[in-house]
């Protein structure tokens, strides 16, 4: 199976963003760096199987590779920089996220106790009258 497009120049892009070679990419893809080359070049178009081994490789998702969607290129100087603080990001996002799920909660149980304790309560003013 084909793919219908070419996407080689995303390839590329993604793998300069890596600091890769093309010579590295095509050993880790065990094929050769002339092939390589034609599937960055659209000379070639990468089946399914290169194409989500190229993906697993580059980090990113065939989706990623395929989709219209631009990509930011940030020079290589700065781009593992970049990396970190895009993981630190979302490490911020995930421990704000796991704090507020423990808000909700410590929120549920106290409005369940507050609900007993008026149950209670209007128990207890039923059996006065």
């Amino acid at each position: 199976m084909e793919t219908k497009h070419m996407y080689g120049s995303k390839i590329k892009a993604f793998r300069m963003m890596r600091g890769f070679s093309q010579e590295d990419m095509a050993g880790r893809l065990d094929i050769t760096q002339a092939t390589y080359s034609k599937i960055e070049g659209n000379k070639q178009r990468a089946n399914a199987d290169q194409l989500e081994k190229i993906a697993k490789e580059l980090g990113v998702t065939i989706a990623d590779i395929t989709s219209n969607e631009p990509i930011v290129i940030l020079n290589n100087a700065s781009n593992h920089g970049a990396q970190g603080h895009i993981e630190n990001f979302y490490a911020d996002q995930k421990e704000l996220y796991e704090k507020l799920v423990a808000s909700k909660d410590d929120e549920i149980k106290s409005l369940k106790e507050m609900i007993q304790t008026l149950k209670d309560l209007v128990g207890s003013f039923g059996k006065k009258n």
